[in-house]
């Protein structure tokens, strides 16, 4: 008949749900990289508004989100937020040279990427109400945003993410050896893994320069970022008197594959959200 036939929905339950409206922009870093980037306005918009933002950035850090459903993004647009994914310097699928442009930097040009990022959008989102929010890399990317460059954030949330790159590295030697691939590839990926560098770049080394608050949450079953992460960075921000709030997700793993945990995740969210960085004011 000259048409599909449906086998079946992967998400039947939001069939009639509202969705944000994504679009694939660039826009220039400070040093000139293209960068490449999805933004999400929330369902409804009225024209002209400014809704305050989300920026989004994805794990890895060779990684890349695509076009296609992304819950994360989607729940947060359905929220009322403007939701940017930067495909930031390191991220994979833009060429060789993009990628190798990311070593070294995750706490240098791939963080400036994400605050270039936010004034690209100014146009359409309000800059001056701006959360980061990211998983595994993306929880790293938060924690450092909210660290490093405490003026552009009015709150971070990191979601089984790292908080001090010297210990991911003892981490990661103690489970696979000095000698292993992994090990060698997060040394790449860092840099020169020398101890002042790794302390400069990680946001559990960094916690009185924190302004925001800052959400946590990690499930106690993972194996690829150990809980210790985030248990460390709960633990400094408490020290230095910086508002944190901190869930254990039990059973669940890096992924967030149980259905009951990623709920708990995103009601965590929405919470901390509405409360410090609310969708309608």
């Amino acid at each position: 008949r000259k048409e599909p036939s449906p086998l079946g929905e992967e998400y039947p339950e939001l069939k009639d749900a509202a969705f944000g409206q994504t679009s694939w922009i660039t826009y220039k870093a400070r040093d000139g990289l293209e960068i490449p980037a999805y933004l999400t306005l929330p369902p409804g918009l009225a024209a002209g508004a400014k809704p305050p933002l989300i920026v989004l950035p994805h794990g890895g850090p060779t990684s890349r989100d695509g076009y296609e459903f992304d819950y994360m993004a989607q729940f947060l647009a359905t929220r009322g937020y403007a939701v940017l994914q930067p495909q930031f310097r390191g991220s994979w699928g833009f060429g060789d040279a993009f990628e190798q442009a990311g070593a070294g930097e995750w706490g240098g040009k791939m963080q400036t990427d994400l605050l270039d990022g936010i004034a690209a959008v100014a146009d359409k989102a309000d800059a001056s109400r701006v959360c980061i929010v990211g998983a595994s890399f993306g929880g790293y990317a938060a924690l450092a945003g909210a660290t490093m460059h405490p003026e552009a954030y009015k709150c971070a949330a990191s979601v089984s993410g790292i908080s001090d790159l010297g210990l991911m590295l003892e981490q990661q030697w103690r489970t696979s050896g000095d000698d292993s691939a992994k090990v060698g590839e997060l040394r790449a990926m860092l840099g020169a893994a020398e101890k002042g560098k790794l302390n400069a770049t990680s946001p559990a080394q960094l916690v009185t320069k924190a302004t925001a608050p800052i959400l946590l949450v990690h499930g106690d079953q993972d194996t690829v970022v150990s809980p210790q992460q985030s248990q460390v960075m709960a633990g400094a921000l408490k020290a230095a008197g910086k508002p944190v709030d901190y869930v254990v997700l039990a059973g669940e793993n890096h992924y967030m594959t149980r259905s009951a945990t990623r709920t708990q995740m995103l009601q965590a969210l929405d919470t901390f959200l509405a409360k410090h960085l609310p969708a309608t004011n």
